[in-house]
């Protein structure tokens, strides 16, 4: 969630709410920077199909 002054020096931001460091005192706001969605996680363990082994058999055929 954004704030509408700096936590550090306490200038406005104004039109840099959305900023990933102030205009004023160029200090990071870490309430702009944490990604608002956490990316999947992916299992290593998970079975894939027949064909999508067949593709990257395929693949890593033509890449040697």
């Amino acid at each position: 969630m954004s704030s509408r002054n700096c936590p550090h020096c306490g200038h406005r931001l104004g039109n840099y709410l959305y900023a990933d460091a102030c205009p004023s005192c160029h200090r990071e706001l870490t309430h702009n920077t944490r990604p608002l969605v956490t990316p999947p996680k992916l299992d290593p363990n998970r079975v894939r199909s027949p064909m999508y082994r067949a593709f990257l058999g395929l693949r890593n055929a033509i890449e040697r």
